[in-house]
């Protein structure tokens, strides 16, 4: 009697997997299939931070053999085939750290055995090996989010482009997805540093569980995107060591416009200062040098990990004003280069960004992607045991929440005396000009012109 139970259950929901599989895939959303070798599944193993370290991390991550297939609309955007090494299909791995601790919908990183472009856009210039499944779709789609303030903010030179789609492994369906293309070096649309001399690496929280890393001066560690883990060699490392161990002695001095690119660095604290990120260690802090040159800065690059943004109402992100990285010495650096470049981005782009946020979402509501992605939840939600939450209730809370944070950093940023540009020092390092239009020396009383701004005895007059 026992045995014809479990046989009725087994049979009962094979039958509901055939509907939900039939369902899904008629809900309009892009359909990414994939078949491993022998039904394989990818497996890892949880690690936990040693002392004075934090995080769980995963590792002895099997890559699994199989064939991958991206169809849109009954369209085919691209098959890998069956796997043949150097030549057809793909491997797929377990990727993330916490998220894949928690979440029983693990996130993936696939590898083609070819570069190809999974979104089909006719260039060659989009091939690359490396592309990533984000489990976003039951979330508040953070993800795309926080991918058009990089765009809006002009972060990197690049935005990774990204696609909704409905997951099967082995036909089984797991839920929905973001198929993203990941941080890498690509000279022609990803991140453009050296082959040979350039360097892509991460301020790390998870640096304990990499193969290769390094410390800077001041006890922050890194790990290395590019070039990769096997291919680093001892003297790329002291020299990027070096690198960094100079830009913390320039923040410390004073003169880090020289060692920086600051722009880069105040747009990305703008993003999250707009995004309202709560983690700090996890916030996926890249940076990029194009090559081993003087002339070479090191510049903030695109945006990662959106998982905590919006959840700082009322208070600034909290990478702002941590020891993580070096935002907070630069606020209050005595050289105001960048709290100055911060407050100039904010009143360039404040206005434009938050209506083009608005825009965006709006017409995003009301989108196909987005009556698919409704329905896609539906089936996710039964699938993995949750109640999902709608399109139209995620766009609303973001509304709200980029509303009421563009009226609070307004404030903050009119009272603020450190931020305040009418409080603001003039920059050093910056050419000086009289009136009349002649270099001179930097003066605290006096008429005069620098980077473009009027000063009045030392503070910028509008």
């Amino acid at each position: 009697m026992r045995r014809a139970f479990i046989l009725l259950s087994y049979i009962l929901w094979l039958n509901t997997s055939i509907v939900w599989a039939n369902d899904v895939r008629d809900t309009g959303l892009a359909i990414l299939d994939i078949t491993t070798m022998d039904g394989q599944e990818p497996e890892c193993e949880f690690v936990f931070a040693p002392e004075n370290a934090f995080g769980i991390g995963i590792r002895n991550c099997t890559k699994i053999k199989g064939r991958i297939i991206l169809t849109e609309q009954g369209d085919t955007l691209y098959d890998s085939g069956d796997y043949e090494k150097d030549q057809h299909g793909m491997t797929i791995r377990i990727r993330g750290n916490t998220s894949a601790y928690y979440s029983v919908k693990k996130p993936y990183k696939i590898k083609l055995e070819k570069k190809n472009d999974l979104f089909n856009r006719r260039d060659s210039a989009y091939y690359d090996k490396n592309w990533i499944l984000i489990d976003d779709g039951g979330d508040m789609l953070n993800t795309m989010i926080g991918l058009k303030v990089n765009e809006l903010i002009g972060l990197g030179g690049w935005t990774p482009a990204y696609k909704f789609v409905n997951l099967f492994m082995n036909g089984d369906y797991r839920g929905v997805y973001m198929l993203v293309e990941s941080i890498k070096r690509n000279a022609d649309c990803r991140l453009n540093v050296d082959k040979h001399t350039g360097y892509i690496i991460e301020r790390d929280a998870y640096w304990w569980n990499e193969e290769v890393w390094f410390s800077s001066e001041s006890g922050k560690q890194f790990t290395f995107k590019y070039p990769d883990d096997k291919d680093v060699t001892s003297q790329q490392t002291d020299y990027i060591q070096q690198t960094i161990n100079d830009v913390e002695r320039a923040i410390a001095q004073g003169n880090y416009p020289e060692y920086i690119d600051v722009n880069s660095f105040a747009a990305w604290m703008l993003a999250h200062d707009i995004l309202g990120t709560k983690d700090s260690g996890g916030a996926n802090i890249y940076l990029t040098k194009y090559d081993d040159s003087q002339d070479s800065k090191v510049s903030m690059s695109t945006l990662w990990d959106f998982g905590s943004i919006m959840k700082t109402p009322n208070t600034w992100s909290r990478i702002r004003t941590d020891d993580f990285f070096y935002f907070k010495q630069l606020f209050e650096n005595k050289n105001n280069s960048f709290t100055a470049t911060y407050m100039n981005l904010w009143e360039r782009l404040s206005d434009s960004l938050f209506l083009s946020i608005k825009e965006f979402l709006t017409y995003f509501a009301s989108s196909p992607t987005a009556s698919a992605i409704d329905m896609s939840r539906h089936y996710d939600g039964q699938r993995w045991n949750y109640e999902p939450s709608s399109v139209n209730d995620n766009v609303e809370e973001a509304l709200s929440w980029f509303s009421q944070r563009q009226k609070w950093i307004s404030q903050q940023l009119a009272t603020d005396h450190i931020s305040h540009t009418e409080n603001a020092k003039h920059p050093v390092h910056e050419k000086t000009y009289n009136i009349g239009g002649h270099p001179t020396k930097t003066e605290k009383t006096g008429i005069y012109i620098s980077n473009g701004k009027k000063y009045i005895a030392g503070k910028i007059i509008r």
